[in-house]
């Protein structure tokens, strides 16, 4: 298939900055999740690599979005 329109390619930007507290909310209800899933659970591995990236969007600096762009302040 060939795209004659590479636009589609392009995300549109953020409407709004991630809240930390929805997504330490959102970390503990996997570790809760988790948790009932048990250590070798193929679905707790995929939980966990998702709890990693909720944690790192809670410890990270606070963005400002300017047009498509998210930058650090």
């Amino acid at each position: 298939m060939i795209v004659s329109d590479p636009s589609v390619f392009v995300h549109d930007a953020p409407a709004a900055d991630i809240d930390p507290t929805e997504a330490r909310w959102a970390a503990e209800y996997l570790s809760l999740m988790i948790d009932r899933l048990g250590p070798d659970s193929p679905v707790g591995m995929v939980l966990r690599q998702t709890r990693r990236e909720l944690a790192s969007l809670t410890q990270a600096a606070p963005a400002t979005v300017i047009g498509p762009l998210r930058i650090a302040a």
